[in-house]
């Protein structure tokens, strides 16, 4: 069988497939997309609270939740 970096990757690291690959890592990307904007507004404008649910705890619980799916 021939090597394939799109199939082999993903289920080595417990997905499916490429598509269930895609949507973990995107998902994933997009969080920390939000997080950051919420951060660098704040940083810009320190009277804008960060949301709770973006702070550091929250998205340091949400990446270990979220590296444990994929063991």
């Amino acid at each position: 069988m021939m090597y394939n970096p799109f199939t082999s990757h993903p289920k080595d690291n417990g997905h499916s497939g490429y598509l269930c690959h895609f949507k973990f890592a995107f998902l994933i990307s997009f969080r920390l997309f939000v997080t950051s904007m919420s951060f660098v507004t704040h940083a810009l404008l320190p009277f804008v609270p960060i949301p709770k649910e973006l702070n550091l705890e929250c998205t340091i619980r949400y990446l270990t939740d979220k590296n444990s799916e994929t063991l």
